[in-house]
């Protein structure tokens, strides 16, 4: 009976966006890419801010991505940098950008942009992910990437919490909890 409920949970999962969702997420560091890092608690100096996403699927390669980043009022987006020829046609907080060649997209994690922040204020805020306007995925409310290996394969993405919009970094505050990844690996796990 176990094995069957397995197979019969493993059988919707792979016909379900669990199982090759790909995530974006913000962490103050462009390496450890945890809860920890979901939050900054700044000292009144710019600092930095990281946009990155995680494949969970086929995706090897990311030619472009669209996001819409919802800051507090106090929140200053000073500068904005990316790899590969990276280019942005929206604003600081409306991003519409693409690549002059295809980022490689390892299941880790890729910083997809770098921000430079300034937050004037020392209270707590939040900082939010939603659709880019104008949206290429009508529907979606959240941001898509372009498949690097075929750029007219846009592809809908969760946040690392399992949402498809919502608060996906805080200032001065507890972070953001990550869902756990919804990889085969893991799903096989549950049955071992």
């Amino acid at each position: 009976m176990k094995k069957l409920l397995g197979l019969a949970l493993m059988a919707v999962m792979a016909g379900g966006a669990l199982a090759d969702a790909p995530e974006l997420g913000m962490f103050f560091s462009a390496t450890a890419f945890d809860q920890e890092h979901t939050n900054f608690n700044p000292a009144g100096a710019p600092f930095n801010a990281f946009i990155v996403f995680f494949p969970m699927g086929n995706v090897e390669l990311v030619g472009g991505y669209e996001v819409g980043i919802t800051v507090p009022a106090s929140l200053f987006v000073l500068g904005a940098s990316g790899p590969n020829g990276w280019t942005n046609f929206g604003s600081s907080v409306n991003h519409l950008a693409g690549y002059g060649f295809p980022l490689p997209a390892p299941e880790e994690g890729v910083v997809l942009c770098t921000l430079q922040v300034l937050y004037g204020a020392a209270n707590p805020a939040v900082i939010e992910y939603g659709p880019a306007n104008p949206q290429s995925v009508p529907g979606h409310d959240g941001p898509v990437i372009a498949n690097g290996a075929n750029p007219d394969d846009l592809i809908s993405c969760w946040l690392v919490t399992g949402e498809i919009n919502g608060v996906v970094a805080t200032i001065f505050g507890g972070g953001v909890i990550a869902v756990e990844n919804h990889t085969w690996t893991g799903v096989k796990s549950l049955f071992e």
